[in-house]
């Protein structure tokens, strides 16, 4: 090749880097299931009966004019293994998109449906839980097509606040030594909180050209205030539309949940105000709530390079809880018929005892799983850290407080649904959430570390 050639193809390609826009695209198609399909995040089977309101499959396209990623926030409890084997190539044969760099979060609403069959539930429940299975893979693959259709010149703005005093820490030390998880308001043999709520908003704005804004809100505790048979997205729906009739223009929000493994919304000693609104309203609250303050920040969020898009997915071995010799006696009494003996009780009991129960299963094994870490960037400024499980606020703290980028949006059930994975602390001072979930007490520490390796190689990367 001759210095001419060499110097044309220089200057093509320097041209080509001039005019790569970065973009960002909006999808939102509706997924809400059929009346009496079951429902799950309770320890009772529940079948749906009635719609409140309807749920959503969202996604944010965002492309730098070489690479896309396709950010989903899905309204559900979680989306498992089985469902991923199938929807990962689905939204790749779709969009073209490849599987480090499809990022799936579901919101956690406990008002949602099964996402995959059980042996629990009747052969006629599962036929319909495998038909929706399959319509909803199909609506993540259209978002996907849709949000990459719609895709804009956009400028990428961030911006910070607290919302306060909607979630608050529902593991306590009680006056007896044990723990507890909702121990119920005013309960007088609770001693302490075990640990402090994460009030931290966290607000991503795409100002487009020539088409609506688009905001991604973030925020961190669970979601489960309506309870019952009605099929609801809960307190993310009311925060989406709340803030979109709050902006106006077009505007479209889509929320991602962050660490909310051991974050609720019962207010231990409520305020009058807080006491007033019925069980029902308390969505609505949360929802507004978090929306007025998304919607103070919005005007004023800095401007930042967007920049290379980028993702990682690894598998990363795990240490599993292996059940110790007093968990497999106690469930040998309970099934014995000598439940008043186990020296635990409520939730504790219930997920010990569960014919599902992590006990039941890991009697003999095996020693360890491979979870998905999953990080995707935007420039070297914002980055997403998706985490598997329900981590408690403790582990997203570590994450955001560490990573290189300005902005870290942690999430909870993200490509994947691992169970509770509490910190190490947590884990040794015992609850129901350590006692179910299937992996160890080192877990929440190599989950950070795994979470804040990948962030490391794509700051790097970035800057290439």
């Amino acid at each position: 090749m001759n210095t001419r050639t060499i110097l044309a193809v220089t200057i093509a390609c320097a041209a080509t880097l001039l005019h790569a826009e970065f973009k960002a695209g909006f999808a939102r198609v509706d997924a809400t299931p059929p009346l009496g399909i079951p429902m799950v995040g309770y320890f009772s089977k529940r079948n749906a009966t009635e719609i409140l309101d309807p749920l959503c499959v969202e996604c944010v396209a965002v492309s730098d004019g070489k690479d896309t990623a396709l950010i989903y926030s899905v309204d559900d409890l979680h989306l498992t293994n089985p469902f991923f084997k199938k929807a990962f190539p689905a939204i790749t044969a779709a969009t073209g998109v490849p599987r480090d760099r499809i990022f799936v979060h579901s919101t956690h609403t406990h008002t949602g449906p099964a996402d995959w069959p059980r042996d629990s539930f009747t052969e006629d429940e599962n036929q319909l839980v495998m038909d929706y299975a399959k319509m909803r893979i199909t609506r993540l693959a259209d978002a996907g097509r849709m949000a990459i259709k719609d895709l804009a010149p956009a400028k990428v703005g961030i911006a910070k606040s607290k919302c306060e005093k909607i979630s608050f820490i529902r593991r306590y030390r009680m006056k007896d030594g044990s723990v507890r998880t909702n121990p119920g308001i005013y309960n007088p043999n609770v001693k302490e909180a075990l640990g402090t709520p994460d009030e931290e908003v966290n607000v991503i704005r795409f100002r487009r050209s020539g088409a609506p804004d688009i905001a991604i809100v973030n925020f961190g505790t669970h979601t489960d205030t309506i309870g019952g048979t009605k099929i609801s997205a809960d307190w993310p729906g009311v925060l989406r539309k709340t803030f979109e009739e709050g902006v106006g223009g077009g505007v479209k929000c889509l929320f991602l949940n962050g660490a909310q493994g051991d974050v609720n919304h019962h207010y231990r000693f409520p305020p009058a105000g807080r006491k007033d609104i019925a069980r029902k309203d308390i969505y609505k609250h949360m929802g507004r709530a978090l929306a007025g303050v998304a919607m103070y920040v919005w005007d004023i969020c800095e401007e930042v390079p967007a920049g290379k898009v980028n993702g990682i997915v690894t598998p990363t071995s795990m240490p599993a809880n292996i059940p110790t010799a007093d968990e497999i006696k106690w469930v040998k009494m309970f099934d014995e018929g000598k439940k008043s003996e186990i020296p635990l009780s409520g939730m504790e009991i219930k997920t010990l005892t569960s014919p599902s129960s992590r006990v039941r299963k890991l009697m003999n094994g095996p020693d360890k799983f491979d979870i998905l870490v999953s990080n995707l960037s935007i420039g070297d400024a914002i980055a997403f850290s998706g985490m598997p499980c329900e981590p408690f606020v403790d582990l997203g703290r570590a994450v955001k407080s560490q990573s290189p980028f300005r902005m870290t949006i942690t999430t909870s059930l993200t490509n994947g649904s691992e169970g509770y994975i509490p910190s190490t602390k947590a884990h040794h001072e015992g609850g129901y959430e350590g006692l179910s979930s299937r992996y160890a007490a080192p877990t929440g520490d190599k989950l950070v570390a795994a979470q804040l390796n990948q962030l490391k190689t794509l700051k790097e990367q970035a800057a290439k």
